[in-house]
């Protein structure tokens, strides 16, 4: 009897140290991280300046994400366009919505989408794009 209490309490041990996140202070960065996935705007597409593009995303990451912010920018240097920030709070994030700003005129621009997770883990993600008139 001795020897099964013996091995269940090792093969116990054995699980729990094989479980890096019970030991780890949880606020510190693990390399893990977030994985974006961009469906929309696709790289170097046009879209109509009259009615502007889609953005479509999926964020997932196996801790909370905290925060997500995407940016626009033009390919002239000039101030972001559209800049929103979220703090979700949660491990999947999926975002389909459509961006019209009376600003956009014809020429390139670069998407980018930044997640930061519980543990401070950063990914950053880009697409550039254009805008036309017809």
């Amino acid at each position: 009897m001795k020897l099964n209490t013996l091995m269940a309490s090792l093969a116990a041990i054995l699980m729990l140290s094989s479980c890096e996140d019970i030991f780890e202070d949880s606020s510190l960065p693990d390399g893990s991280k977030p994985d974006i996935r961009i469906a929309s705007p696709t790289a170097n597409r046009s879209y109509l300046v009259e009615h502007g593009f889609p953005v479509k995303l999926t964020v997932v990451d196996k801790d909370q994400i905290k925060s997500l912010t995407i940016v626009v920018k033009g390919s002239n240097g000039e101030p972001a366009l559209v800049n929103i920030v979220k703090t979700p709070d949660v491990k999947v994030l999926e975002l389909d919505t459509l961006i019209h700003q009376p600003s956009f005129v014809p020429g390139t621009y670069l998407l980018e989408v930044t997640a930061t997770d519980s543990r401070t883990n950063i990914f950053t993600k880009e697409v550039s794009f254009n805008m036309k008139d017809k």
